[in-house]
C-alpha cells in the first residue's frame, strides 16, 4: 500500500554514488548503463528504473507488496516494471561466437599427449523452487524443501559465460544435462572442458578431478586434482554472484520461465563486466589507464552500444 504523504520514488542510477549502487544493486553503475541503454534500444519505453527495480527484486526475492512499499508505488507498478525488463531482455540473447573460447585456452596438463588444451569450464547451480511436483525433489538439496531447478553453465578461463542451459528439474544429474546440451558442440581435435566429480564419464571430452580409491591417489593424481580444482574456480566465482541474489536462498514463487529471463539477464550483467575487465587487462601502460580511466570506460561504453546497434552481439546462446 502506497504513503499518500510520501513522495514516490523512481530511482535513477547516477542519484546513488558509487558505492551505495553496489550496495543495492551487485553490479557497478557503468555495467547497468552499459545493459540499460542496449534494453533501450530493443524497448524505447523503458526508464532506468525499470532496471533497478528489477535488480532491487531479484536480490530480494521477497513479494511485490514488500518491495514496491519502498519505493512508495504499488506492488503492480513495480511488478510490471519487472517483468517488462525480463522480457525484453530476451533480445539479448543471441549465439556466442565459439571461436572465441580458444583465446583463453589453457594446456590440458592431465594429458600426457601434445597439442591438448582446456577451453571452458562446466558446472550446474541448484535454485530452489517453490512448489509441491515431487518430480522436482532431490535429497542432495536442502534449500526449497528439497525441490528445485538446476541450469547448466559454460565459461572460459577468465570467467566470461558462453553458455546457459535450463531449467532442468532437480533430480537431473550433471553429465545427463550434459550430454542433452553438448551433443552437437564442435570440439576441436585435442579440446576438453574443465568439470568436477558429476561429469565423469566423459573423459575425452571432460577433465574431471580422480576420485578416491582404497590404495589412495599417486602423485601425480594429486597434481592433477590440485589443477583442476584452480581452473574449475572461474566458473565458482560466477555462482558466488548468483548467490547474492535472494532467489538461490528462498524458492522462486512464480513461473520458470520467469526465473530462466531473470537468471540470463543477470549472466548478461556479469559478462558485461567480465568483458570490461578484459578489455582494461589489454591496456599497455597501467600508468596510462589511471590517467584515461574516465576516457576508456566512455569509449567502451560507446563501443560496445554501437556494435549492439549493429549486429546485437549476445553474450551467450
Amino acid at each position: 500500500m502506497t504513503n499518500l504523504n510520501k513522495k514516490k520514488f523512481f530511482p535513477t542510477i547516477d542519484e546513488f554514488s558509487d558505492k551505495d549502487f553496489i550496495n543495492n544493486f551487485v553490479f557497478n553503475k557503468n555495467v547497468v548503463r552499459i545493459v540499460f541503454k542496449k534494453l533501450k534500444i530493443i524497448d524505447s519505453s523503458i526508464s532506468e528504473y525499470h532496471l533497478l527495480f528489477f535488480l532491487d527484486y531479484c536480490i530480494l526475492n521477497t513479494t511485490f507488496l514488500e518491495r514496491s512499499s519502498k519505493f512508495n508505488i504499488c506492488s503492480r507498478t513495480y511488478s510490471n516494471c519487472v517483468w517488462k525488463i525480463a522480457n525484453i531482455s530476451k533480445s539479448l540473447r543471441n549465439k556466442t561466437n565459439l571461436d572465441e573460447r580458444f583465446k583463453f585456452k589453457v594446456e590440458d596438463l592431465a594429458n600426457d599427449s601434445s597439442g591438448h588444451f582446456l577451453t571452458l569450464v562446466v558446472d550446474s547451480i541448484y535454485i530452489p523452487f517453490a512448489t509441491s511436483d515431487q518430480s522436482f525433489y532431490n535429497s542432495n538439496y536442502k534449500k526449497g524443501s528439497g525441490r528445485g531447478v538446476k541450469f547448466q553453465i559454460t565459461c572460459d578461463s577468465m570467467g566470461e559465460v558462453f553458455s546457459i542451459h535450463g531449467p532442468y528439474k532437480a533430480p537431473a544429474s550433471d553429465i545427463a544435462i550434459f550430454r542433452e546440451t553438448m551433443t552437437n558442440f564442435p570440439f576441436s581435435e585435442g579440446e576438453r572442458f574443465i568439470g568436477d566429480k558429476g561429469y565423469s564419464g566423459e573423459s575425452s571430452k571432460i577433465l574431471t578431478p580422480h576420485k578416491e580409491n582404497q590404495t589412495g591417489l599417486t602423485s601425480k593424481q594429486k597434481l592433477e586434482n590440485k589443477f583442476i580444482k584452480r581452473n574449475h574456480s572461474v566458473v565458482e566465482n560466477v555462482f558466488s554472484l548468483l548467490r547474492r541474489f535472494g532467489f538461490m536462498d528462498m524458492a522462486w514463487a512464480t513461473h520458470l520461465p520467469k526465473l530462466k529471463d531473470s537468471v540470463f539477464l543477470i549472466i548478461y550483467l556479469y559478462n558485461t563486466s567480465i568483458k570490461l575487465n578484459k578489455k582494461l587487462t589489454d591496456n599497455t601502460s597501467i600508468k596510462d589507464e589511471k590517467n584515461k580511466d574516465d576516457e576508456n570506460d566512455e569509449n567502451n561504453e560507446n563501443n560496445d552500444i554501437e556494435q549492439f546497434k549493429t549486429d546485437c552481439t549476445g553474450s551467450f546462446s
